[in-house]
């Protein structure tokens, strides 16, 4: 289940590319309301070099 968030986020970000996105919004996004299980993705995310923190608490692909 949550391997399925990781890919959400990660695809909603690469679709989108040059757009930064806020935990709310990428919550709104995929649907996902947990917003602890989706800073715990983007942290891995993070860690393998697919997603970077722009400024505190927005993100995006890279």
């Amino acid at each position: 289940m949550v391997q399925g968030v990781k890919k959400k986020i990660l695809e909603l970000l690469q679709v989108e590319k040059n757009e930064e996105f806020s935990l709310e919004e990428i919550a709104e996004r995929i649907g996902e309301q947990r917003i602890s299980i989706i800073k715990a993705q983007l942290t891995r995310l993070i860690r393998e070099g697919k997603v970077v923190e722009v400024r505190k608490g927005v993100y995006k692909a890279l």
